[in-house]
């Protein structure tokens, strides 16, 4: 903890201001029981999954304190795209904090930053959810396991 004290404010501030993404880890719950999860018993000492969703009010907070930070510090001759990237679990089991959260930046007053949004998915819920993601240019990074032996560690929950 004592290296946490050496880093200056002004050089955490900087970097605030400057930042480029922003993750929210929406919930821990997944519609899969894969084995080489960080939740599952591949892991010595794993955290056992909850069902838990962030509420909208703690991601608020952050947001607004950037907000904050991005108002006093404006770049008026520069934008700057930040992207609010939305992680699980499962992110799509959550999709009124995702909404939530869009619907919010959007919102926003101007302060130089252009939002984008990305999210990590298995993609099983893709079909339910596309065209919200489509209409709000989501970027998506898509788990995939490859050959049958890797797939074979992708597991429903039954």
């Amino acid at each position: 903890m004592e290296e946490l004290n050496q880093i200056p404010k002004d050089l955490v501030l900087y970097n605030l201001v400057k930042l480029k993404q922003l993750v929210f880890e929406v919930t821990d719950a997944c519609n899969l029981h894969c084995k080489y999860c960080a939740y599952a018993e591949m892991y010595d000492g794993y955290d056992q999954r909850t069902n838990m969703n962030l509420p909208f009010s703690k991601a608020k907070l952050v947001i607004d304190y950037l907000q904050d930070l991005w108002k006093r510090n404006k770049y008026h001759d520069l934008e700057k795209h930040v992207y609010i990237g939305f992680y699980g679990g499962e992110p799509l089991l959550n999709m009124k904090f995702i909404k939530q959260i869009i619907n919010y930046t959007k919102r926003l007053p101007y302060t130089g930053r252009i939002f984008n949004y990305c999210m990590t998915t298995n993609a099983i819920l893709l079909d339910k959810h596309i065209d919200y993601l489509v209409e709000n240019n989501f970027t998506l990074l898509i788990s995939l396991d490859g050959d049958e032996r890797g797939q074979s560690y992708r597991t429903d929950h039954i």
